[in-house]
């Protein structure tokens, strides 16, 4: 999937702006505060539906302004479609494709993007709830049965925690564990499948990234795993039959899908706990490049991949193998100057934000 050109209306720093990027790599330069991270999550927006860095469309929105538009062509498996995201203040987002209004699901169907941003390290060390949203963000992406089963899953287990709070009425809590057990055990064994080739994608490319240390993903679940559904389904309900007297206690649903984690290790030593500022950037940068593989694998296109401020912590080797592993992906870069040891052999075209215009500059150093 290729982006070939982009218009944006009233969209942040942005009153008006046309952007037309090569179909290889794009370097954007500017200043911090300039409005770059702004540029890559309109590209994120008008390929995946939604923004990488707020849910609160408000803050997408130009000051005094009602809506906010965002245009685009892209080719898409030898096609060429017309794409057109409207953010609202007061009203629902609406999504065309071709001109014709879609929901969201249909409208984002076959379309991918990939995000490296500086906040992405936090996942590595904060909370389990970034790691799972994560992980939630990553399949949605990919596949549209799973985001149907975290939606039901989600409101079953709002309803059963209600539930919790109010009642001790047994009969009514089997019902939502039965429920829950029926959902969550897709769910689990989704994102068992999809961490089996992520790791793998992501061992190769931290290898390479870190010299030779092996990475491992480990998913951490609250319930006993098992290769069998009928039997994963009666160990779930078995444990959230135990767990009934503690969740009436603490009020929510104590196990699940909703309560699980992700552990990344460096020769067997968690990330989180043990591991450096280079080396959780390392981590993440593998995960991401994974994402690339996985998502050409399973949806047939290469996402778009939008790297911001990639370059400002990594060594002469690991940038090389970065720019190296690129390849035919479309591929956003932010940076605030030029480090001409990364980017002088870059394949490409160098593009510099000002007073909320974009400029093209040069397709190579030297050019």
């Amino acid at each position: 999937m290729k982006l070939l050109n982009l218009k944006l209306f009233n969209y942040r720093n942005y009153s008006y702006l046309e952007f037309f990027p090569c179909d290889k790599i794009n370097v954007i330069v500017g200043k911090n505060a300039i409005g770059k991270t702004n540029l890559l999550e309109a590209v994120y927006i008008l390929t995946v539906g939604k923004s990488f860095r707020t849910s609160r469309d408000q803050e997408i929105i130009n000051l005094n302004k009602n809506s906010s538009e965002l245009l685009g062509s892209i080719n898409n498996f030898g096609y060429e479609d017309d794409l057109k995201v409207v953010l609202n203040r007061d009203e629902k987002n609406r999504y065309f494709l071709n001109s014709e209004e879609l929901n969201l699901k249909n409208y984002k169907r076959d379309m991918a993007s990939v995000i490296f941003s500086p906040s992405d390290l936090n996942m590595i060390k904060f909370s389990p709830q970034e790691r799972r949203k994560y992980l939630d963000n990553l399949i949605s992406k990919i596949d549209p049965i799973y985001e149907h089963n975290l939606s039901k899953y989600r409101k079953i287990v709002y309803e059963r925690n209600k539930l919790l709070k109010k009642s001790r009425d047994r009969s009514l809590i089997d019902i939502y564990n039965f429920q829950l057990a029926d959902t969550g055990v897709k769910i689990l064994r989704t994102r068992l499948n999809i961490i089996k080739i992520l790791e793998k994608y992501s061992k190769m490319h931290f290898k390479n990234l870190s010299g030779g240390e092996n990475l491992k993903i480990t998913y951490l679940s609250t319930i006993p795993l098992s290769s069998d559904e009928s039997e994963m389904q009666k160990i779930f309900l078995k444990h959230l039959d135990n767990a009934v007297e503690r969740d009436l206690e603490l009020k929510y649903t104590t196990i699940g899908p909703h309560r699980d984690d992700l552990d990344f290790k460096i020769e067997d030593l968690s990330v989180k706990s043990y591991g450096s500022q280079g080396e959780i950037r390392s981590v993440v940068l593998s995960l991401k490049l994974a994402e690339v593989n996985l998502i050409r694998g399973i949806l047939k296109s290469d996402p778009i991949l939008l790297l911001d401020d990639v370059f400002s912590e990594l060594d002469k080797n690991r940038a090389k193998y970065l720019i190296n592993s690129l390849n035919n992906v479309q591929t956003f870069i932010t940076s605030t100057d030029l480090n001409e040891e990364n980017f002088k052999d870059l394949e490409g075209s160098f593009f510099e934000i000002e007073n909320s215009k974009i400029t093209k500059r040069y397709n190579r150093l030297g050019d």
